[in-house]
């Protein structure tokens, strides 16, 4: 079932390429650190930590380009 956030993300990733790349790097940091942590892969502690950093920088940005987009809306 589609959310709000679903909806949101299809018509930023539309209007916006740079809006599609974050949500394709956050997507990928997912996968990779699920990879990790589920130990089908190795890294060190400092570099699993790197990219959870990482993948929260993009949450931020994705979210405040969400923001904006609702806000527009009202």
């Amino acid at each position: 079932m589609a959310t709000e956030v679903d909806y949101l993300d299809e018509e930023l990733a539309r209007q916006n390429g740079h809006f599609q790349n974050l949500l394709e790097r956050h997507r990928s940091l997912d996968d990779r650190i699920d990879e990790l942590e589920d130990g089908r892969g190795h890294v060190d502690d400092l570099e699993l930590s790197r990219l959870k950093r990482e993948r929260l920088y993009v949450k931020q940005q994705l979210e405040f380009m969400r923001s904006r987009l609702r806000a527009q809306a009202q």
